[in-house]
C-alpha cells in the first residue's frame, strides 16, 4: 500500500519537526505526503508561505507524492507540476475532467456522486490520473458512518478508482485548533492508530494517510507495514502446545463456503501435516464463545488441525481446543472479513 503522512505549515507543529518527520517517514516506506493550503487557523499568511515551500521542498527531495488539498478558488495559485491536487469544492465535471488530462487529481470520496462520475466519464475524463480521497473530521461525532463509507468506496470502484482515508493519531500530537484527531471514520476517532488502520484494511482502502501532523514512530510503524491483502487480529494465545502455536502464528484464508457459526481457515489441516507432531484434547473442555479462536484436535480425525474463529457461543466439543482468543476490543474485525480474504494473529 502506497500509504502517506500529513504535515500542516502555519500550525502550532514545529517546522524542524515536520521536515525530520518527512525524512523519517520516506525512511520506513512511506510513498505520500498530504498537505493542506486551506488552514485558516494559520495567523501569519508569510511564515505559511515560508513553511509550506519548505515542506514542499523536503517532501519532493525525499520522493514522495504531494497531495495538496484546493478548492475552486484557490487551486491556480498552487498549480504547482509534479503535486497531485486534491480537490475540494466548487469544482465543476468539466472542470475536474480537463484536469485529469493533463495531470493527477484526486476527488473527495466523501462527497463524490455517482452522477458525478458519470458526468467526467462523458467529458472524457482520462481515468488513469483519478484517484479519491475522503474528508477527515476533526469535529467529534461528525466522521463518516461505516455503511456510507463503503457505499461511497463501491461507487468509486465501479469506475476503477483507487480510494483512499485517514486515521487518527492517539498518542502523537493531534492537530489544534481542537485536537480530537482527524479520522474519516468516526468509529476510529478513538481507536489506536494500528486498530484504524487495519480496520480500514479490513474494509477495502487502497491506501491510509495519518491525518494528525505528529504521530508517534509507533505510529508511524503500524501504518507502514500495514497490509491491504491480509486482516490481522491481535490475539491472547492460550495453548501451551507448540504444534498449536506454530499453526497460528501462519496465514490463513477464509473459506469461500461462509458457515453459520464460525469462520473457517483454509489452511489449518495442511499446516498440521507440515509442521508435524500432535494436538490432544485439552482438558477440561469449556463452553466456546464469540472471538475465541479454535484448533480440531486429534479426535477429530482429518479434521484435526482445523482453524475456526467462532461467531456465536458454542457448546463444549471434546474433539476442538480453544487455542487463543481476539482480544473483545479487535472482535468486531471478524465481522468484515470477507470469504477468500487472508487473516493472521499478532500474539500480545
Amino acid at each position: 500500500m502506497d500509504n502517506g503522512i500529513s504535515v500542516y505549515a502555519g500550525l502550532d507543529y514545529d517546522h524542524a519537526d515536520n521536515l525530520a518527520l518527512i525524512e523519517l517517514a520516506a525512511s520506513m516506506g512511506f510513498k505520500r505526503l498530504f498537505t493542506s493550503a486551506q488552514i485558516p487557523e494559520a495567523a501569519d499568511a508569510e511564515k505559511f508561505i515560508d513553511d509550506f515551500t519548505d515542506i514542499l521542498t523536503k517532501a519532493v527531495t525525499c520522493g514522495l507524492e504531494i497531495i495538496l488539498d484546493v478548492n475552486a478558488e484557490n487551486f491556480a495559485q498552487y498549480d504547482i507540476d509534479g503535486i497531485t491536487l486534491r480537490l475540494d469544492d466548487g469544482f465543476t465535471p468539466e472542470q475536474v475532467a480537463e484536469l485529469s488530462r493533463s495531470r493527477r487529481i484526486q476527488l473527495n470520496a466523501s462527497t463524490v456522486t455517482e452522477n458525478f462520475l458519470r458526468q467526467l466519464s462523458e467529458h472524457n475524463a482520462n481515468f488513469a490520473n483519478v484517484a479519491a480521497l475522503h474528508n477527515f473530521y476533526p469535529h467529534p461525532w461528525t466522521g463518516l458512518e461505516t455503511y456510507y463509507f463503503d457505499n461511497q468506496n463501491q461507487i468509486l470502484r465501479e469506475f476503477g478508482i483507487e480510494v483512499g482515508a485517514f486515521v487518527p493519531s492517539r498518542d502523537g500530537k493531534r492537530r489544534a485548533p481542537l485536537c480530537e484527531g482527524l479520522p474519516t471514520l468516526e468509529d476510529c476517532r478513538n481507536f489506536s492508530t494500528d486498530l484504524s488502520a487495519r480496520f480500514l484494511v479490513a474494509l477495502g482502502v487502497d491506501f491510509i494517510i495519518i491525518g494528525d501532523g505528529q504521530p508517534t514512530q509507533d505510529e508511524l510503524q503500524a501504518v507502514a507495514t500495514v497490509r491491504a491483502d491480509e486482516i490481522v487480529f491481535r490475539a491472547q494465545l492460550l495453548s501451551n502446545n507448540l504444534t498449536v502455536a506454530e499453526i497460528l502464528s501462519r496465514t490463513f484464508t477464509r473459506r469461500a463456503d461462509v458457515a453459520k457459526s464460525v469462520i473457517r481457515g483454509v489452511e489449518g489441516r495442511a499446516y498440521l501435516r507440515e509442521v508435524g507432531g500432535t494436538i490432544p484434547p485439552d482438558e477440561p473442555q469449556i463452553e466456546r464463545s464469540f472471538g475465541d479462536v479454535t484448533i480440531d484436535n486429534e479426535n477429530f480425525g482429518r479434521y484435526a488441525g482445523e482453524v475456526q474463529i467462532v461467531q456465536d457461543v458454542l457448546p463444549a466439543d471434546g474433539r476442538v481446543n480453544i487455542a487463543a482468543r481476539i482480544l473483545d476490543e479487535e472482535i468486531f474485525l471478524t465481522g468484515y472479513l470477507k470469504p477468500r480474504r487472508k487473516f493472521s494473529f499478532k500474539f500480545v
